[in-house]
């Protein structure tokens, strides 16, 4: 054997041995440890419904509306009947990214040295998931895709951009941000295919094909396939300004993402513009989108979230570092330093939101301990363990299960075997024994944040679905009023629900044989400015129930869509003297909410259904309440004028005697 020879095997035995090695890095890190996790219990409430939902075949749009899709178990948490199939889809969709991205990465470097720390980084950076947030690797996908199209593949439609594309049908589903994404990339790949190759767009086709497919799969109605996406888009639609959260830094952070994101830009157009000149505008356009849904992501709820955004630049640098280092390297190699700028940028903007929010430590210490070997082997270990003893993995199940019930409910005594629900968040877990959970659509109050989505909750206690019973408690997120939260299914619950007694946190209720009535009457109208006092009738002849329309500008719309609104509160003063204050939601403030009395706990809302409501509540009645806006009078010109206007009305329904029931 010749040394030319010598080197050529052992060229191909670094590559293989580059190749296997990142491939099983790759499953190390995308399947699922098998680990309960120590969630809140907001966080276990969604996470377990979506389990559920799944192994239920719950219908989404009509039983379950939510932020994700109905194979959003995938994005978390752990139960042993879905266990099996995590990690089967994650097994299958780490093999597409790893070729994907093997695909990429041998196209630019032929040293499998560096292929392989190449390799390594990419699968390491989509594998931080902290708190939960799987944003980053999800996006992966349709990155991935852009830069196959446009800078790798020849032909307009390959093979591994049909398993992307398949696979990405797939995301969509897990998360409703990424079918947003997926869909512009998607069709900008398809208008390349028209107007440059002048070829059919099969990636449309593959992808509808795949999405359609999949839904099947999970048990989903094609026929209710247009309720899905209509109740979708609502839930997307409101959540900027339901769930927008904001930071003394915030303007410090927003201007450090948007330097190091323009610096990317700049990096991806001239690798794209330098190939494809004029056409080269639409891969920068779909990149582009694809960095505005991160900012969105990550600064309209301003917290932990920044992480993956941040992350995702650092992972685009990366991804699209070799198309430009082979550009450069053909020609001007004095700009080397310059293609490195962007990655630079985005490794320091990274590291420091990781310092700032994650718990589990810095950036480079979490991609460290992905190569301990514990870590490496979790997940083997766990599906071994699993797959050894099944009956095993459910009784621990079962047992957490029962830690988590005596936990949340540890005196609730109900005697039939019926179906239930709780409020504000539904449980599926910690449900007692006999109990079946059925849970409303939207199955989390503090996600009613509109008209029509509280309306369907609504609707769904007056149809035959609603559960026998209800436990229900008043406390809410972010500082708002609790009670905006599920508005629309106050009424109902305190006429179609009899309440039994209270049982430590929650209120008993019951589905009532003959269902009672309620009536909005309408007792007068008021427009205001904000920070103007705004006087409240009086509640002798019952509750008052408010409608208030805040309605914002073109200027308001627009600064609303790239960002985020003002944050608009409400304070109330009440003819005990006492001071309440508390978010305003404008949209679903628009359908209405109970105003006076105060409902500031359960305890409150128990005297609310009573005969002697007046007397218990009287501390609590509201004499007059004011509204501001963030920013004051700066933020004028993004609200219409008169910014506020107010309908009050008489709630009137037959109380409970609850003497003896307390």
């Amino acid at each position: 054997m010749t040394l030319a020879e010598l080197r050529a095997v052992i060229k191909t035995l670094a590559k293989w041995l580059a190749a296997s090695t990142s491939l099983l890095f790759a499953f190390s890190r995308f399947l699922p440890s098998g680990q309960r996790g120590d969630y809140n219990i907001v966080d276990r409430s969604w996470i377990q419904m979506l389990h559920m939902a799944f192994t239920e075949r719950l219908q989404f749009g009509r039983d379950i509306v939510f932020t994700f899709g109905p194979w959003g178990f995938l994005y978390g948490g752990y139960h042993p009947a879905t266990y099996l199939i995590s990690i089967i889809v994650w097994a299958v969709l780490a093999v597409v990214f790893w070729w994907a991205a093997w695909r990429v990465v041998t196209h630019f470097f032929k040293n499998p040295v560096v292929s392989w720390l190449w390799m390594m980084a990419i699968i390491g950076l989509a594998s931080i998931t902290p708190f939960l947030y799987m944003d980053a690797r999800l996006t992966a996908w349709p990155l991935l895709l852009l830069l196959l199209h446009f800078s790798v593949e020849e032909r307009p439609f390959t093979w591994t951009e049909a398993m992307l594309v398949i696979s990405l049908g797939l995301l969509s589903l897990i998360k409703h941000s990424i079918f947003t994404i997926a869909v512009v990339t998607v069709l900008i790949i398809a208008a390349d295919n028209v107007f440059r190759r002048r070829r059919f767009p099969w990636i449309v086709l593959a992808f509808i094909g795949g999405f359609l497919f999949f839904c099947v799969l999970a048990g989903q109605r094609l026929t209710w396939f247009g309720l899905y996406l209509r109740s979708a888009s609502e839930i997307v639609s409101g959540y900027t300004e339901a769930m927008m959260w904001q930071q003394s830094t915030d303007k410090a952070d927003i201007v450090r993402f948007w330097e190091v994101a323009a610096a990317l830009c700049a990096l991806v157009g001239y690798v794209v513009c330098k190939r494809h000149r004029f056409f080269g505008l639409l891969p920068l356009f779909g990149f582009a989108f694809i960095v505005f849904a991160a900012f969105k992501y990550g600064y309209v709820r301003h917290d932990a979230h920044e992480i993956p955004a941040t992350n995702l630049l650092l992972l685009a640098a990366l991804l699209w570092l070799p198309a430009a280092w082979w550009i450069v390297w053909q020609g001007t190699r004095w700009l080397i330093p310059v293609v490195l700028l962007p990655l630079i940028f985005a490794t320091a903007l990274a590291a420091l939101s990781f310092k700032r929010y994650a718990r589990g430590g810095e950036l480079f210490s979490l991609l460290a301990q992905q190569l301990r070997v514990q870590n490496l082997f979790a997940p083997a270990k766990s599906f071994r363990e699993f797959l050894e003893d099944r009956q095993h993995s459910f009784r621990a199940y079962n047992t957490y299960a029962a830690g988590v019930r005596a936990e949340t409910f540890p005196n609730l005594d109900i005697h039939d075997n019926g179906s239930a629900d709780v409020y504000p968040l539904s449980q599926t877990l910690a449900l007692p024994e006999g109990l079946t959970c059925r849970p409303r659509p939207i199955f989390q109050s503090y996600s009613a944040y509109t008209p029509k989505l509280a309306e369907m909750n609504a609707a769904h206690l007056r149809s035959d679905r609603a559960a026998d019973h209800i436990l229900f408690d008043v406390w809410t997120i972010d500082g708002r009023f609790a009670a905006q939260d599920d508005s629309l299914s106050w009424p109902e619950l305190l006429t179609r629900y009899d309440i039994m007694g209270m049982a430590d946190r929650y209120i008993l209720m019951q589905k009532s044989v003959t269902p009672r009535q309620y009536e909005l009457t309408p007792i007068g109208e008021t427009v205001a400015r904000f920070d103007e006092g705004i006087e409240l009738p009086s509640m002798i002849g019952g509750p008052i129930w408010v409608r208030i329309d805040i309605r914002r500008s073109l200027l308001g719309n627009v600064v609303a869509m790239l960002y985020r609104p003002p944050r608009v509160s409400l304070t109330l003063f009440t003819r005990s003297g006492r001071t309440y204050g508390g978010r305003l939601l404008t949209a679903v403030d628009r359908a209405g909410f109970l105003l006076s009395p105060v409902v500031e706990n359960r305890q409150s809302f128990f005297a609310l259904a009573s005969t002697n409501w007046q007397h218990e509540l009287a501390d609590l009645e509201v004499a007059s309440a004011r509204i501001t806006t963030d920013g004051g009078t700066a933020v004028t010109s993004r609200y219409q004028s008169p910014p506020v206007r107010v309908r009050f009305y008489r709630l009137d329904f037959q109380r409970q005697d609850l003497g003896q029931r307390r």
